[in-house]
């Protein structure tokens, strides 16, 4: 299969498929998407710290985390989707990259020398850290709610499906984000424009720090299996990360018309 040319021009894409140039114009996520998903982000992190609270009752936040990623195979396959689940979180606005970096880092380097001395001190830093991630997920006015994001660890057929064809069909299926709201069945559609980023990249780098933030670092991960590591194929760091700019949305929960 040829690579699929692709371009943008401001917030449109322009992809050439079979001779023939296709549009994609770049929206924001739904306000209703947004809502319950980084509402499930938040909960989660209230409810880790505060296990006995409230925040117990909430959902666990998996599906607003781990959406389904469909992408197209080769013709030589059998069959012409793939799907696999990915880590998928949320960008900031450009002139708010540098700023989260930098903050994430410092609270970072002020733990590190204060998270061996004691298991007190691991825990106090851990709530430090989910505090910081918690303010991220919480003020969307400085969230770019036109993309999401991921980072690679084990480039498979899914990287290569991008690269063939950046086109890709996400799908997240979950609960409300609190336990007072109505248990309304969630699940959304979302087709985005897949863009490759690398180190160097603010976009990958803010990504690379946000996770090393909300997991720890390779040999000192606070949820092991979640981060590279020696044996991943760039030993114990990201290869890549991807940029998904939105171009439709459709909520497929019960009661809507969008299944």
């Amino acid at each position: 299969m040829m690579h699929m040319e692709y371009t943008r021009k401001k917030d449109v894409f322009e992809l050439t498929i079979d001779g023939k140039i296709k549009k994609y114009p770049i929206i924001e996520l739904p306000r209703a998407f947004v809502e319950w998903n980084l509402g499930q982000r938040v909960g989660f992190l209230e409810h880790m710290k505060d296990p006995a609270g409230h925040g117990a009752m909430r959902a666990p936040a998996f599906g607003a985390h781990l959406p389904v990623y469909i992408t197209k195979n080769s013709e030589e396959t059998l069959f012409p989707a793939n799907a696999a689940t990915k880590g998928t979180g949320f960008l900031p606005k450009k002139e708010y990259i540098e700023y989260y970096i930098e903050k994430f880092r410092k609270i970072m380097d002020d733990a590190g020398t204060k998270i061996e001395k004691s298991e007190a001190a691991l825990v106090e830093a851990k709530l430090k850290h989910m505090e910081a991630i918690r303010e991220f997920y919480s003020d969307t006015e400085k969230i770019d709610l036109r993309c999401l994001a991921g980072l690679e660890i084990w480039p498979g057929v899914t990287t290569k499906n991008f690269r063939n064809d950046p086109r890709v069909s996400l799908h997240f299926l979950g609960m409300p984000s609190g336990h007072k709201k109505p248990m309304r069945y969630q699940q959304w559609q979302i087709n985005c424009i897949w863009e490759e980023i690398k180190a160097g990249d603010p976009r990958f780098d803010f990504g690379s720090t946000l996770r090393e933030l909300t997991l720890g670092k390779v040999g000192k991960s606070f949820v092991p299996g979640h981060i590279p590591v020696e044996h991943t194929p760039i030993r114990g760091k990201y290869p890549s990360g991807w940029i998904l700019w939105v171009i439709e949305a459709f909520d497929k929960g019960l009661n809507s018309t969008g299944v």
